[in-house]
């Protein structure tokens, strides 16, 4: 994405962000935006080729179908960024946007669930429909809806669209801006002791703060990084990378380990000509947990599985997971599905919050010049463009001015208070 050029490795960054994803150069491009050449900003990305982005595109998604206030607020920012990508970006960024929208599918179980839900987002301006199963069917001859209770469709500001195309105008643009990329691999933090620095559950003259990032660049070279805010966006690996600052193997506020880990997840393709999706097809999400999403390209669909808390991530790419899970579901759902019409296309990635399945936004309580940014899963690359303006807000104006994501911190992992989104999917 980014034109080979002489590396440069400073020593010192007013911010140093740590992950160059959807997120890390979302921070990145909003810390440039807000405050121009008067902020140094180095994104530390251990590949730049970002190949584990290629063809991602069930991340593509974006809908307004949340329980939470935070997370609406931020698709409702997300589908105005979309839509105005060119400015926001470059004139030649192009996303592919299309407003196919969402229909959510709800059992017997979760239909109140549901029309809780369509309160909360009628409260926000969202724009959606309640629709009964025969109006469905109607709509949609090749869904079984005999055991669905109860539907919603959206009718404003969702769609799919290239999240590969917005990853590269992000970078690409944060890059124009200033930021400054280093193709390399973080080893560790260093840290200063400051014995004036009073805190609940240290020992007095004990705090220790991390004051400096070390990394190995491809070359296997050695570097430091001393810095004033650090951003740890590093996906999957955050969880990993918060260890090198000693959270999760110490005392008092570094006793609780940052719970994220890397899920994979295997995408299929359905080809049925009996089903043709259109840009008026939209995506499909149904309560057993399964997601249909149209490739208008190829005039089929893809199909996955949203997984539930107590999936392993080992467990999401097996075969039984897919004869016993996937399968049933896909038969139920749409009768025409046979065997041979579907194929696994790829794996893809996506980092996962263990504790509560809600994405960790805020400094952490000990290391609080650390900004945490991760677990957000497949709503990450949705969520990127409210997330990187939420943290640019905190850091420059002191304080989040545009959407409060104050609850999303690290504190409720403290006080054992889980931020669950309630869907029914």
């Amino acid at each position: 994405m980014l034109s080979k050029k002489n590396a440069i490795y400073p020593e010192h960054a007013d911010v140093v962000i740590i992950g160059g994803g959807f997120i890390g150069s979302s921070v990145g491009y909003w810390l440039k935006t807000k405050a121009g050449s008067g902020l140094s900003v180095i994104i530390l990305e251990k590949d730049l080729s970002y190949a584990k982005f290629q063809n991602n595109t069930s991340l593509g998604t974006i809908t307004q179908h949340f329980s939470l206030p935070e997370n609406i607020q931020l698709a409702q920012y997300s589908a105005e960024f979309l839509r105005n990508v060119k400015l926001h970006l470059n004139s030649d960024t192009n996303i592919e946007y299309k407003p196919n929208g969402h229909l959510i599918l709800a059992s017997e179980k979760y239909a109140e669930r549901l029309e809780q839900n369509v309160t909360i987002q009628k409260e926000f301006g969202v724009k959606n429909e309640l629709i009964m199963p025969a109006d469905i069917k109607e709509k949609y001859p090749w869904i079984n809806t005999t055991d669905v209770k109860l539907g919603c469709i959206s009718t404003e500001s969702e769609g799919v669209f290239d999240p590969e195309a917005l990853l590269k105008g992000l970078v690409l643009k944060s890059s124009e801006l200033g930021v400054n990329y280093v193709d390399a691999e973080v080893t560790g933090f260093d840290v200063e002791q400051q014995r004036d620095v009073l805190m609940e559950g240290v020992t007095p003259g004990g705090f220790r703060k991390i004051n400096k990032v070390m990394y190995r660049t491809k070359d296997n070279e050695e570097y430091a990084i001393k810095f004033a805010v650090c951003i740890l966006a590093a996906s999957g690996q955050s969880g990993e990378v918060a260890k090198l600052a000693h959270i999760g193997d110490g005392d008092g506020l570094l006793k609780i380990p940052l719970p994220i880990q890397q899920r994979e997840y295997d995408i299929y393709n359905i080809e049925d000509e009996n089903i043709k999706a259109s840009i008026s097809t939209p995506v499909i999400m149904d309560t057993s947990g399964l997601w249909l999403q149209p490739n208008t390209l190829e005039n089929n669909f893809m199909c996955g599985f949203t997984p539930m808390s107590n999936n392993s991530v080992k467990e999401l790419l097996t075969d039984k997971f897919y004869e016993e899970i996937i399968r049933p579901s896909l038969s139920n759902r749409y009768p025409n599905f046979q065997d041979h019409q579907i194929k696994k296309i790829r794996t893809e990635f996506q980092d996962c919050n263990t504790y509560d399945e809600t994405g960790i936004l805020g400094p952490h309580p000990y290391h609080t010049n650390l900004v945490i940014a991760a677990g957000f899963g497949k709503l990450g690359c949705q969520h990127a463009p409210g997330i990187g303006r939420a943290i640019a807000e905190s850091i420059i104006d002191g304080h989040y001015s545009s959407i409060d994501m104050t609850r999303f911190g690290f504190d409720r992992l403290l006080v054992d208070e889980p931020l669950v989104e309630f869907n029914v999917y």
